[in-house]
């Protein structure tokens, strides 16, 4: 296939396809306005809320971030308040969800001006699977053991001790977030803003673990915690500002190995326990600067950025082998001592020359440094069974990456807007030697906004991007053991059309209005033999609201997702000889309404529909059609609230949600189905859920705002 001509596209593009945003009106001058109604929240109110609710299924699929995980009853405890003073001074509360495992909590205060302090503290329990099951003891630990009369054995089907052994587990782990913030002003231009958050990770996943052809599926624990502490320094004058700040994240884990018993008759001596490193300690710490001017000739703005950082991983080395029977060398140091530098600096420039046009342009660099000490490993172990023939030195890889950035809109007249734009990226790779050393993308757009009345707007937008490739290195990728012929899709040539469109309607003088969108891209790797070699998306998207009245309102909404990719492979290390063929397809629609009867009297009902399916088929070499991997969800709430006293609300919630899938990866897929794996059993995800929830809610203090005089 002959390469496109870009620049023939891309001169199309800007002429008939352009794209989005009108230009900014100049902000009017509200130095001098008074407001004279305006509400102001002034003297204290709070809301109390205290329920129960009811979960009729158990599903982790259901409880998964939302904690209702369980069969059986929940508590239902939400608060909020407010207190301030006509002085500046006030004071937020928020407690939520107090019942259950995705629970929050806030305080937020300060005086206006002079400086503010914010704590919070959130859950998010991230249930995994509740079908599974393992013989193995001690999950959550970093030694995982076999039963004492375990008895393994050349294949699953001869683990007579696995029904008697087995034992329900469930996967998941809980993020518990601590945060603390504050800023203070020393003065009306200058502000100290501090940010410092903390999270905690508990639980399991899963993690395979392999013996040469045979391979284990059990839990691997997770126990860490991650630092981060944001500081900036911030000086505003008339038309300029300058900021310097600080950023620093440690990861601190208690689970940096994982050890467990092959449940395998062992093929070589010494080969009946394993262990594997996990994530090891890390740091990273940076320091940026920024600055801008605004206000100057032709409405101009320019801010300009520069930062730098280290990241660093000095965790000890776990022995070559836990196999006593392998003879190794040394190694040749205790840790890694890596060492990452990373900086960054850019500038950009935006700009009206005339009252109709406005220009932007940016220029931004960017590089890594991997400053890690490489050596040659002369005892690396495969699987603790053997010792692997090649000695082979770690990689360090760095980048450069540089970027241009320009556009231009223009108001043709008061209804119409064009614009153009385009983006050059050059990244440079260095250190150990890649397929591609040097590439180059070059993306370039036009755009149309066009609104002849108040009921009516339209922005579409189409362009092209072309990413070439300075020679692909094929020595380089045959000493990785590559098919000289293959091409990987982020380092080969890529040429991409796409467009997109949006529409929003108001109808008339009626209180309805449609928004409509709609995207397409078509990717092509034209010069791939083998590798990804063609893609396809395609999304769209209405919505429809319908205001009845002020008390009634109405909505319904759907979109679809297509994706559609090909590559060629061979089964020969040769010539091209199999095809893929994936196929991806996303539908969504739902709706809903809220009807308020009374002041104190409002329903809301809502609903949602989606479906996935995910077709892969492979052609050649007497392959098939893999089954289809479906998904299924539809979810139905109404929430219904009544004023019992002026102060006293009821409210119920009803719902149900119904989800399916079909994986067959996964299923009928029980821990002996497979001679050579020993799998947890995992099950497709399929539930109805029923969830029921009653309380009522207490209004202390003001529940209105006050007006001024």
């Amino acid at each position: 296939m002959e390469t496109r001509s870009l620049l023939l596209t891309l001169a199309v593009a800007s002429i008939l396809a352009p794209a989005a945003a009108s230009a900014e009106a100049a902000a009017p001058d509200t130095s001098e306005w008074a407001c004279s109604k305006c509400p102001f929240d002034r003297g204290y109110r709070s809301e109390v809320e205290a329920g129960g609710a009811y979960v009729d299924e158990s599903s982790a699929k259901f409880g998964d971030y939302t904690g209702l995980d369980e069969k059986g009853g929940y508590l239902i405890l939400n608060a909020e308040g407010r207190a301030s003073k006509e002085s500046g001074y006030y004071l937020d509360y928020e407690l939520r969800n107090l019942g259950l495992s995705s629970r929050e909590a806030g305080i937020e205060g300060g005086k206006q001006g002079r400086y503010e302090f914010a704590l919070w503290y959130d859950r998010v329990p991230h249930t995994i699977w509740d079908t599974t099951e393992t013989p193995y003891t001690g999950n959550g630990s970093t030694t995982l053991s076999l039963p004492s009369d375990w008895v393994s054995a050349g294949s699953t089907a001869g683990m007579t001790a696995l029904p008697a052994t087995l034992r329900d587990v469930e996967v998941g782990y809980d993020r518990d977030r601590y945060g603390a913030g504050a800023g203070f002003w020393f003065f009306e231009n200058l502000k100290l803003d501090v940010l410092y958050r903390r999270d905690d990770r508990s639980g399991t996943r899963t993690q395979l673990g392999s013996f040469g052809s045979t391979s284990t599926q059990m839990l691997r624990p997770i126990d860490d915690t991650t630092d981060r502490l944001d500081v900036d320094l911030r000086y505003e004058g008339r038309n300029w500002f300058l900021s310097a700040g600080f950023f620093g994240s440690l990861y601190d884990t208690k689970a940096a190995q994982l050890r467990w018993d092959n449940p395998f008759t062992a093929m070589v001596a010494g080969a009946d326990i394993g262990r594997m490193a996990l994530e090891p300690d890390n740091q990273y710490y940076e320091f940026n600067a920024s600055a801008g001017w605004y206000g100057l000739p032709w409405d101009t703005t320019v801010a300009a950025s520069v930062a730098t950082g280290d990241g660093k991983q000095d965790t000890g080395f776990l022995p070559w082998t836990i196999n006593p029977a392998i003879g190794t060398g040394p190694l040749p140091y205790g840790n890694l001592d890596g060492k990452v530098t990373t900086n960054r600096a850019d500038l950009t420039v935006s700009s009206r020359p005339l009252e109709r046009l406005r220009l932007r342009g940016s220029v931004s660099w960017d590089e890594r440094d991997n400053e890690t000490r490489q050596t040659t490993w002369n005892s690396i172990v495969h699987t603790d069974m053997f010792l692997v023939t090649q000695d082979p030195v770690n990689p360090a890889y760095d980048f450069e990456r540089t970027r241009y950035f320009g556009s231009a809109d223009f108001e043709v007249f008061d209804q119409l807007t064009i614009g153009a734009g385009g983006e050059y990226r050059e990244l440079k790779r260095s250190g150990t030697p890649q397929e591609v050393r040097k590439q180059e993308t070059s993306d370039g757009w036009g755009w149309l906004q066009y609104r002849p009345s108040g009921y009516l707007g339209i922005v579409v937008k189409g362009g092209a991007r072309e990413r070439t490739r300075d020679g692909y290195d094929e020595q380089v990728a045959g000493e990785y053991g590559q098919n000289p012929l293959l091409r990987k899709y982020n380092m080969a040539y890529l040429y991409q059309s796409y467009a997109e469109a949006n529409a929003n309607l108001a109808l008339g003088k009626l209180p309805l209005t449609l928004g409509a969108s709609g995207y397409y891209s078509d990717d092509s790797y034209n010069l791939s033999q083998l590798g990804a070699t063609s893609g396809l998306s395609r999304r769209w998207a209405l919505d429809l609201t319908w205001a009845v009245n002020e008390k009634i309102s109405a909505w319904v909404n759907g979109g679809q997702e297509s994706i559609d990719a090909r590559s060629w492979g061979s089964s020969t290390f040769s010539d091209p000889d199999w095809r893929s063929i994936l196929e991806d397809d996303f539908v969504t629609y739902g709706g809903g309404f809220r009807a308020q009867f009374a002041d104190d009297v409002v329903l809301d009902v809502s609903y949602t529909h989606a479906d996935g399916d995910s077709t892969t088929t492979i052609k050649g070499v007497g392959a098939g059609r893999f089954p289809t991997v479906q998904s299924s969800l539809d979810s139905f709430k109404a929430e219904f609230s009544y004023g019992l006293t002026e102060r006293m609300d009821a409210a119920f919630t009803f719902w149900h949600e119904r989800y399916s899938s079909d994986d067959w990866a996964i299923e009928g897929i029980d821990p002996d189905t497979l001679p050579t794996v020993l799998s947890l059993g995992a099950d497709p995800y399929d539930y109805s859920v029923n969830y029921v929830g009653v309380s009522l809610r207490y209004y202390f203090g003001s529940r209105g705002l006050e007006m001024p005089e």
